[in-house]
């Protein structure tokens, strides 16, 4: 059973990475250079779909290097490439946002020199790996944001969706590939780890001889602990993990938004359904205990979201027929997982 506690942290990281994103995009839209940048804003399918292949095929690449490359080393350096070139693009809209009159070069330099700091930092004190996750994602989402049009993105998070929903449910490989960042500690995903009970008998034999007499000699001097074996229950770690790609993408959605209709409003809309949607994959993860696809559900209810948006503007009613076509794809999850739960 996952904790409260850890169904609040990570709605509440997810939620910070949605306003913030759009916090950055507002200090980036007083910028001169944001009407330069949103200018040349991707509308073609040819341009979403290379976008796509190269998200499939990075993944795939990171999944081989997981499987065959047993060191920490490169995954440091890829882990430290990714981050610096995601958290840059933050810092560099922050510092310009702030220091509009400091030199151009200046900025770019103080800028890469967070970053690189953020790794660093990272690496010495492991426990801020959600911390740059939060970061790269902000920088993913508004990035990507401002390159695509507002069609274009809800395109590229369709594809994203049927991709994640195959990865999961289908190959599976997208479980391995997160069990291999997970276990190395990359801030490619954030998490929430709880402590919770569960009776004995829900246990192998295995499992049991995995508390060893050292073992519960421990838990047996922490109080809370104690009473949790009294009561005929062991202590066993809980944990929960969200992608960056969860939290960047529906951002990305939102800021294109902003680039396309020229106001918050649509933008808001569209973080708020992409939190109703991680609060029912929560739900769902909550009920069925085995991993999810985060991305179609978030992609429903923010279509879902769109459609309420526009037919109470009373503007583009076609789009209700996205958001149900949308909603079809997130109770295909359900129906998976009533079907694997049987």
């Amino acid at each position: 059973m996952i904790e409260n506690r850890q169904l609040a942290s990570i709605i509440t990281m997810f939620l910070i990475v949605q306003f913030g994103g759009l916090l950055v995009l507002s200090l980036l839209v007083s910028s001169s250079q944001f009407s330069v940048i949103s200018g040349s804003a991707a509308n073609s399918t040819i341009s979403v779909v290379w976008y796509f292949a190269y998200i499939v095929v990075a993944a795939m690449l990171i999944l081989l290097i997981t499987k065959y490359i047993h060191g920490d080393i490169l995954f440091i350096i890829i882990e430290a490439v990714a981050i610096i070139s995601a958290s840059f693009f933050v810092f560099l809209i922050v510092l310009s946002y702030f220091f509009s009159n400091v030199s151009a070069t200046a900025l770019y330099a103080a800028s890469l020199i967070l970053a690189v700091l953020l790794v660093i930092a990272k690496n010495r004190m492991p426990y801020l790996r959600n911390t740059l996750a939060i970061i790269a994602s902000i920088g993913i989402g508004v990035i990507l944001g401002i390159n695509f049009s507002f069609l274009a993105a809800l395109f590229f998070m369709a594809l994203i969706a049927i991709y994640d929903y195959v990865a999961v449910f289908i190959t599976k490989h997208m479980i391995t590939l997160a069990q291999g960042i997970s276990s190395r500690n990359l801030a490619f995903l954030i998490g929430s780890s709880d402590v919770e009970a569960m009776p004995k008998e829900n246990f192998t034999k295995n499992e049991l001889r995995s508390y060893d007499r050292k073992t519960m000699d421990t838990i047996k001097k922490n109080p809370y602990l104690s009473r949790i074996v009294k009561q005929g229950k062991l202590p066993v770690v809980s944990q929960v993990q969200l992608g960056a790609g969860d939290l960047g993408i529906p951002l990305m959605v939102a800021v294109s938004a902003f680039a396309t209709f020229g106001n918050y409003f649509t933008s808001i809309v569209i973080a708020i359904g992409a939190g109703i949607g991680l609060i029912a994959t929560m739900w769902f993860l909550r009920k069925y205990q085995r991993p999810l696809p985060a991305i179609p559900p978030l992609f429903s209810f923010i279509c879902f979201a769109l459609g309420v948006e526009f037919i109470i503007s009373q503007t583009l009613f076609a789009v209700l027929l996205i958001a149900i076509g949308a909603f079809t794809m997130f109770f295909g999850i359900v129906w998976t997982l009533r079907k694997g739960a049987k």
